[in-house]
């Protein structure tokens, strides 16, 4: 009797490819690239054909976002609020509790820090895992580099959006309680802790849906177009490594930037 086939696992995705798919899934491509090398690993080959037509906009369906919470000045936090997970890869988090409020999950520490989600295939590290009370689970990314300043401006950043649901959805998978919403953290102009602004995005039974939804979308994606753009092209780290030959913008230092067309090849 014949056994029976596998079933071939999903392609394993991170909160980070997420982000980089919702800006440019060429950009996810080039970037897991970089990654490989990094650890030492042969880069997967890249998806997009010699003749791919570039995308004006994101394929990416947007996540919801109808009921973020933004807010300013410092983060709302409680004496029954401790710290159960720290990402101890990660430079420069922020000190928001005393020692005495550090209870880090075992399973965790020592260079385990990933969290794994083996139904949907996916894994990554939040920077920080609140307890929230009696609240249950939340998790924590902060955005050191991007001030809260210019939030709406800059369309309610809905890539972090992106990121703090794929985080939940971790949280939920490891900790065994589905948080009821993400926490993004940005800036510290102050120097001494005081914040920019925070903002509080739900999730539930819609979100989990979407990033479903979303997840079979990038799996089932076979070309992962690029989507030449003057102001993500600009700040993408494989254009700055000078891998993509679709880059609206060359990447010439912080401040400056020059047009290119988006068929040169560098």
């Amino acid at each position: 009797m014949l056994a029976p086939l596998a079933t071939p696992l999903p392609e394993h995705l991170t909160p980070h490819d997420l982000v980089t798919y919702f800006r440019c899934p060429h950009e996810m491509e080039l970037a897991r690239g970089l990654h490989a090398r990094a650890v030492g690993k042969v880069p997967p080959p890249v998806r997009a054909p010699p003749d791919v037509v570039p995308l004006r906009h994101s394929p990416m369906y947007s996540p919801p976002s109808g009921h973020v919470l933004v807010s300013e000045g410092r983060l709302d936090l409680t004496d029954r609020d401790v710290l159960v997970y720290e990402d101890s890869l990660e430079d420069g988090l922020p000190v928001l509790f005393p020692p005495e409020r550090v209870r880090l999950d075992a399973r965790f520490t020592n260079g385990h820090a990933n969290l794994i989600d083996a139904e949907l295939g996916i894994a990554g590290r939040p920077d920080l895992v609140l307890q929230r009370g009696d609240r249950g689970f939340v998790p924590l990314e902060y955005k050191e580099t991007h001030l809260f300043v210019g939030y709406h401006e800059a369309h309610g950043r809905l890539f972090d959006t992106v990121q703090a649901i794929a985080e939940c959805r971790l949280v939920h998978a490891v900790f065994g309680r589905r948080p009821e919403y993400g926490l993004v953290l940005y800036g510290d102009t102050a120097g001494g802790g005081a914040r920019e602004g925070w903002v509080q995005i739900p999730y539930g039974d819609a979100e989990e849906r979407w990033l479903k939804v979303v997840l079979a979308q990038i799996r089932e994606d076979r070309t992962r177009a690029p989507v030449p753009a003057e102001r993500t092209c600009g700040s993408c780290e494989p254009n700055a490594e000078g891998l993509c030959r679709y880059a609206a913008t060359r990447y010439e230092g912080p401040h400056h930037h020059q047009a290119f067309l988006t068929t040169r090849v560098p």
